[in-house]
C-alpha cells in the first residue's frame, strides 16, 4: 500500500472514531467499535513505519542499479591494472617509481575521465604557483651567495692591521632583504609607495623598488663569520638608535593606516654575553623606545642606560650594539578575525559639523571640546531603551570592570537580568552579521561600530538624518546661512527642487548607516592621546552608589569549594648569582635542586638557557625562587606566557620552551615573607650554617673561575672588617677553595654558598610544606602568597555556617563606601617644629585585634526602614555571636547627613573626600558610615544627623 493511501485510511478510521464519540448513546458495541479501529490504525503505523523507505520509484531502482554497477566494475578494473603493474615492477627490480611515473600512471588510470575546464585551470595554477617557487628559491640562493661574499670580504678586511681602525667605526644601520614572500596582497604597493613618499631614505627606496613584499630589516649587525669567529661589536650612537626607531614606528603607521596588522620584532643578543632571542612587541601597548627600554634593564631607563654608557667609571661591558641584533617589520595583510567588543568612540566630529552634535551625543559620539566618558557604550545603549529601573541600571554597571565590554560579559549580563540583545556588525566591508545574545526576555537591537581600533556599541535605531543631507551638507549650510535659517529644519531633506529643500520623515536613515556616510564624507577626526585621558569606569570610591532596594542577586551564603591539590609535579628548587654593575645585573651561576636534594650547577653566561633546558627534560615541573620578583626577570627573555604579578613583585610565572614545555616559577617569599637567613630559626632545621660571608662585588667577566684573595672585598658595600675578613679567607679553606699563589677557586666558592641557600630553601619549604598540611590540611603548592592561602582556610573553616553572606553589584559598592584606610595626619592638620622628644606609640596587629573582638557580620541584608534609635537598640554586642529576640541587628551601614558639629576637634574624624583625597573636618558634610563609625562620631564629636538609607 502506498504512503498517499495509508494515510487516507488512518483519515477515514479516525473520522469514524469522532463519529462514535459524539454518538451519545453509550453502548458496549460502541466501545468496541472504537477499540477495533484504534487497532487497525496502529497497525497502518506500523506497517507505514517499514515501508516509508521503500516507496521508490521503478525508475529511480534502475538508476541506482547502474550506478552501483558502473563502481564496482571500475573498482574491479583499479584492483586489475595494480596487481598487473606490480607484477611488471617485480620483474624489472625497480627500486622506487618517480614522481613523473606516478602522475603518468594516474593518468593511465583516469583515461575514461576527461578534465573539466575547471579542473584544467586548477592544474594550470599549480603549474605557475611551482614555476613562481622556483623563480623566488634561485632569487634568494643568489642573494645568499651574494651576502656570503660580502661578509667574507668584511672579515678579511676586519684581519687586515692596516685596516683595523677604520673599520671598528661606527657603519650606519644596514638596511637588507630577507628571503621569501610574507604577504603577496597587492594592496601591499599603496603601503610601501605611502612611506616611500613621506620617508627619505635611500636604502629603504632601493629595498622597495627591489621588492616590495619581502619584510624590512631597518636594523642588521653581522656578529660572526661563516666560520664562527666573532666579529668585533660595533656600538652605535643614541641618535643612530633614535633614527632606527622613528622609521619603524613612521612604517608601522603607514601599514595600520592601510588596515593591514604590523609586526615589529627585535633580535637581541650576540650568542655569547646575551642569548640571541626574537621579541616581538605588542605595538597596541608599547612603542619602540618603551620596549627597548625594559630589555636594556629592569630597573633603569633608555636616558640613564645612555648616560651610564658614555661614563668611563660605568665599566659596562655590553655595549648596545650586542643588546639589539635586528629590528624587523612586517606586514601581516588584513587581519583574518576582530574581538567582538565595545568602548569608548574613538573618534570626535569635525568643528564644520558641529550642527548635528545634539542628534548624536545619545550616541556617545562628540565634538573635540565636548568629549565625555561618563557612560560605558553597552549600558548607554539600555538607558536609551527606557526599559530598566535605575536601580538596574546601576547593578549593571557593577558587572563592567574594564572601559571595553565583550560580547561574553553582554551574554552574562543578558542572563542574569531576563533580556536579549540583537546585535548587528559588519562582518565584512559589505555583509552585515546579526547575533541574538541571552536565552529570554525582551530584544534589545544594538549596532556594533568597528572602525580601525575603536569599536562602538550604539542603539540601533533611526536618525533624522538622510543621505541627502550628509551628502550635501555644506550647500545646505551655505543655503541657511544665506537665508537665515535653522538647518535642523532640513536634516531630513531629501531632494532639491526650484532652489527649495523639500523633507520627508521616512527617509532617516539607521544611526550606523549615518555615521558610516559621515566617516565616507570625512566628518570625524581620530581622538589621540592629548584629546582625552582614559580613566577606569565605575569606580565605587568615585561615583556615589544610590541604594533603593536590594537585589536577591546581589548576596549569597558564603560556600567553601573544595581546592584542588595539583598531581604529579616534579618540585625544584633554584637561586641565581649574578655579576653586577651598578644597577644591571647578569646571571653566571644557577644551582637548582630538587625535593630529594639531588642538585645540579649551571655556570657561565649562559647558565639560564642550561638551566631551562634542563627543566624541560621532566614531566611536569615547578620550580621555586626566594624572590622571583628578582631572579625571574632573567628568565623573561626565554618567552612568558603567563604572570601574576603586583609592583615589582612576581608571584608566579609560566615559561613555554621551545620544545613546547611548560615551566612554572612560584616565589616562596610571597608564602614565607622573611630571609633566607632567618629559614633556621623559623623552621628549627637541622645542619649548621656558617654565617654568609660572599663577595658580591668581586665577581666579574675575567674572575669567574680564578680570582685573587686579597683586596676582593673593597668594593663590598657596607665594608668588611678584619674579623670578616678572617672568617672569609677560614672559609676558603673550609670549602677547599684555596689555591696557591694567593688565588681561590671563585667557581666553586660561588657554587657551595649558592648551593647552601637552595638547600636551605629546600628544606625550610618542605617543613612549612607539612606544618600547612598537617595543621590546616592544605597544600600550600596550590597558593602564591600567605594571604591567598589564609583567605580559603577562613572561607573554608570558618565562614561556612550559613549566617555569612558574599555581596556584589550596588550593594557590595555601598557597603565598600563605609570602608576607611589608614590616615596620615598632625594636630589641626599644620606643620609643627618639635624640639623636645617624642613619644611614639606604635600599635601592631590592628586588624586582627579588631577582627577577634568585632567578630564578623552575620545575616542577610535588609533595607533600613525603622528609626536610627530602633536600630542601635538592637544591635548585637560585640561578643555576641547567637542574635536574641532583642539583639538580633549583627550591622549595619547607613548614609548620614550631618546637620550639627556638637564637639569639634583638633584631630576631627568627620571624613570629607574631595577629588579622591581624604580630609578630615570639622564640618556638615554627608558620609557612608557603618555603625561602629556612627557610634564613634556620636560619642566624640556629638554629631547631629539624619539618616538617609541603609542596610
Amino acid at each position: 500500500m502506498s504512503y498517499r493511501k495509508t494515510n487516507n485510511l488512518k483519515k477515514t478510521l479516525q473520522e469514524e472514531i469522532n463519529l462514535l464519540r459524539n454518538n451519545r448513546r453509550n453502548t458496549r458495541q460502541k466501545e468496541r467499535r472504537i477499540q477495533q479501529i484504534e487497532e487497525e490504525i496502529r497497525e497502518i503505523e506500523e506497517k507505514k513505519e517499514e515501508n516509508i523507505f521503500h516507496e521508490h520509484t521503478s525508475e529511480v531502482e534502475r538508476e541506482r542499479n547502474k550506478r552501483e554497477e558502473r563502481a564496482e566494475r571500475r573498482r574491479e578494473e583499479r584492483k586489475e591494472r595494480n596487481i598487473q603493474e606490480e607484477n611488471e615492477n617485480i620483474k624489472e627490480k625497480t627500486a622506487l617509481i618517480t614522481i613523473n611515473d606516478r602522475i603518468n600512471n594516474i593518468n593511465k588510470r583516469n583515461l575514461f575521465h576527461e578534465n573539466t575546464e575547471e579542473e584544467e585551470e586548477q592544474r594550470k595554477a599549480r603549474e605557475e604557483r611551482a614555476r613562481r617557487r622556483d623563480e623566488r628559491r634561485e632569487k634568494y640562493k643568489e642573494k645568499r651567495r651574494i651576502y656570503n661574499e660580502t661578509v667574507k670580504e668584511t672579515a678579511r678586511r676586519i684581519e687586515e692591521p692596516t685596516r683595523r681602525e677604520e673599520v671598528e667605526e661606527r657603519e650606519e644601520a644596514v638596511v637588507q632583504q630577507r628571503g621569501e614572500e610574507r604577504v603577496s596582497d597587492s594592496s601591499n604597493d599603496e603601503v610601501l609607495e605611502e612611506f616611500l613618499n613621506n620617508i627619505q631614505n635611500e636604502q629603504i627606496d632601493e629595498l622597495i623598488n627591489n621588492n616590495p613584499y619581502d619584510d624590512i630589516i631597518l636594523y642588521n649587525e653581522r656578529l660572526a663569520d661563516n666560520d664562527g669567529r666573532l666579529i668585533p661589536q660595533r656600538s652605535f650612537t643614541e641618535a643612530e638608535w633614535n633614527e632606527i626607531a622613528g622609521n619603524v614606528e613612521d612604517l608601522v603607521g603607514v601599514i595600520e593606516r592601510n588596515g593591514h596588522g604590523a609586526r615589529v620584532t627585535m633580535i637581541f643578543g650576540n650568542g655569547f654575553t646575551i642569548s640571541n632571542r626574537p621579541f616581538q612587541i605588542n605595538i597596541n601597548n608599547n612603542n619602540i623606545n618603551e620596549f627597548l627600554e625594559h630589555l636594556v634593564n629592569f630597573d633603569i631607563g633608555i636616558e640613564e642606560f645612555w648616560r651610564n654608557y658614555d661614563d668611563e667609571e660605568w665599566n659596562l661591558n655590553v655595549p648596545p650594539g650586542a643588546l639589539v641584533r635586528e629590528v624587523i617589520v612586517e606586514s601581516l595583510g588584513l587581519p583574518r578575525r576582530r574581538r567582538i567588543e565595545g568602548g569608548f568612540f574613538g573618534y570626535y566630529l569635525k568643528e564644520e559639523w558641529e550642527d548635528i552634535a545634539p542628534l548624536l551625543e545619545k550616541y556617545q559620539v562628540y565634538i573635540r571640546n565636548n568629549i565625555r566618558m561618563n557612560e560605558n557604550c553597552f549600558i548607554q545603549c539600555l538607558i536609551i531603551s527606557k526599559l530598566f529601573k535605575e536601580e538596574e541600571i546601576e547593578s549593571m554597571k557593577s558587572m563592567i570592570h574594564t572601559e571595553n565590554i565583550s560580547k561574553k560579559n553582554i551574554i552574562k549580563i543578558c542572563n542574569k537580568y531576563n533580556f536579549r540583545v540583537e546585535l548587528k556588525y559588519y562582518k565584512d566591508e559589505e555583509n552585515i552579521k546579526k547575533e541574538v545574545l541571552g536565552n529570554e526576555g525582551i530584544i534589545i537591537p544594538i549596532f556594533l561600530i568597528r572602525w580601525n581600533k575603536s569599536p562602538h556599541y550604539i542603539f540601533n535605531e533611526k536618525v533624522p538624518l538622510t543621505s541627502f543631507f550628509i551628502k550635501n551638507h555644506n550647500e545646505i549650510k551655505e543655503y541657511c546661512n544665506i537665508n537665515n535659517q535653522d538647518i535642523n529644519k532640513y536634516y531630513l531633506a531629501y531632494e532639491k527642487h526650484n532652489g527649495q529643500y523639500k523633507t520627508k520623515k521616512d527617509r532617516a536613515l539607521n544611526v550606523y548607516r549615518a555615521l558610516t556616510m559621515l566617516k565616507e564624507q570625512g566628518a570625524f577626526e581620530e581622538i589621540t592621546k592629548e584629546d582625552i585621558i582614559s580613566f577606569s569606569l565605575y569606580d565605587a570610591e568615585k561615583l556615589k552608589v544610590k541604594l533603593k532596594q536590594i537585589d536577591s542577586n546581589e548576596y549569597k551564603v558564603c560556600e567553601s569549594k573544595e581546592h584542588e591539590e595539583r598531581k604529579n609535579e616534579e618540585v625544584f628548587y633554584a637561586d641565581f648569582e649574578c655579576i653586577t654593575r651598578g644597577d644591571h645585573h647578569i646571571p653566571f651561576c644557577i644551582v637548582v635542586m630538587d625535593n630529594e636534594g639531588v642538585w645540579n650547577t649551571f655556570y657561565g653566561l649562559d647558565c639560564g638557557k642550561n638551566f631551562i633546558e634542563y627543566l624541560s627534560n621532566f614531566k611536569n615541573p615547578i620550580c621555586y625562587f626566594h624572590n622571583l620578583g628578582y631572579d625571574g626577570r632573567f628568565l623573561a627573555q626565554y618567552g612568558i606566557i603567563g604572570i601574576v604579578k603586583k609592583g615589582h613583585n612576581i608571584y608566579s610565572m609560566v615559561v613555554k620552551t621551545f620544545k613546547g614545555k611548560k615551566i612554572r616559577f612560584k616565589d616562596s617569599l610571597g608564602l614565607i615573607p622573611t630571609s633566607i637567613a632567618n629559614f633556621k630559626s623559623f623552621f628549627n632545621l637541622e645542619g649548621e650554617y656558617e654565617k654568609e660571608i660572599f663577595p658580591y662585588n668581586f665577581y666579574d667577566f675575567d674572575n669567574l673561575e680564578v680570582g685573587t684573595i686579597e683586596g676582593c672585598w673593597l668594593r663590598e658595600n657596607p665594608e668588611w672588617d678584619k674579623e670578616k675578613i678572617k672568617e672569609f679567607k677560614m672559609n676558603l679553606i673550609k670549602t677547599d677553595c684555596l689555591l696557591p699563589n694567593g688565588k681561590f677557586n671563585t667557581k666553586k666558592y660561588c657554587e657551595y654558598y649558592c648551593k647552601r641557600d637552595v638547600e636551605v630553601l629546600r628544606q625550610g619549604f618542605i617543613k612549612f610544606k607539612e606544618m600547612t598540611k598537617k595543621n590546616l590540611n592544605l597544600d600550600c603548592d596550590t597558593f602564591s602568597t600567605i594571604s591567598a592561602l589564609s583567605y580559603y582556610y577562613f572561607k573554608s573553616k570558618c565562614f561556612n555556617d550559613g549566617r555569612i553572606f558574599e555581596y556584589n553589584g550596588v550593594l557590595r559598592d555601598f557597603i565598600r563606601q563605609a570602608i576607611i584606610g589608614g590616615r596620615n595626619m598632625t594636630n589641626r592638620n599644620i606643620k609643627w617644629k618639635v624640639k623636645e622628644e617624642i613619644v611614639d606609640f606604635d600599635a601592631c596587629s590592628l586588624y586582627p585585634s579588631a577582627m577577634k573582638r568585632l567578630l564578623i557580620p552575620t545575616g542577610y541584608p535588609k533595607m533600613i526602614d525603622k528609626p536610627i534609635e530602633f536600630m542601635f537598640e538592637h544591635l548585637m554586642d560585640e561578643q555576641q555571636m547567637i542574635p536574641t529576640n532583642d539583639k538580633f541587628i549583627s550591622y549595619f551601614v547607613v548614609r548620614i547627613k550631618i546637620n550639627k558639629v556638637g564637639k569639634p576637634r583638633n584631630m576631627p574624624i568627620i571624613l570629607k573626600r574631595t577629588k579622591g583625597i581624604n580630609e578630615y573636618v570639622n564640618e556638615c558634610v554627608e558620609m557612608v558610615v557603618d555603625s561602629i563609625y556612627l557610634q564613634d562620631l556620636i560619642r566624640y564629636q556629638e554629631i547631629e544627623f539624619e539618616a538617609k538609607e541603609g542596610i
